[in-house]
Order: C-alpha cells, then structure tokens, then sequence
C-alpha cells in the first residue's frame, strides 16, 4: 500500500474553513471540498482526482465519491463539518 498524506497527521478544519465550506459548498461542492481536504492534508490538492488519492481509503474507494455524487459529497461536507476532520 502506497503512502498518503494523512498517514503523517491530519490536521483539523478552523471554524474560518469549515464557514467558508459551508458558504461556498452550493455554488461549487467540488472546489469547496477539495479546498477544504487540502486544508486537512497539509498538501495541495489541485485536482478532484489527486485528492481522492490522498484520502484515507474509507472515502477513496466510494465509486460514488469518485464520481462526485452529491449524496457522497454531502456526507463528505457532512463529516467535515461535525468532526473537522476526516
């Protein structure tokens, strides 16, 4: 199994991130997301694709998530904001 950026410590969402999420979720969930699980990583994320690598594999292998599903995006956001991690 390959290395991932989450294995070196995850940070946590500030209460700033998890607002901005939350604002800027409806207009553009993709952007909103991966903004948000750069944040978490400590990496850039400038693709959906490059961030599904770098999530832990309870998200990564979600063929839903992959494929920007919003039910799976909305559990993401979801999990994001009552935990601010992943």
């Amino acid at each position: 199994m390959g290395y991932h950026a989450y294995d070196s410590g995850v940070h946590t969402l500030t209460k700033k991130e998890v607002e901005t999420l939350l604002d800027t979720y409806d207009q553009d969930p993709v952007n909103s997301l991966r903004t948000a699980v750069s944040s978490l990583l400590g990496v850039e994320c400038p693709t959906w694709e490059a961030m599904m690598t770098l999530l832990p594999l309870r998200y990564s292998s979600l063929s839903s998530l992959a494929q920007q599903e919003t039910t799976a995006m909305d559990n993401l956001v979801k999990q994001l904001v009552e935990h601010r991690a992943l």
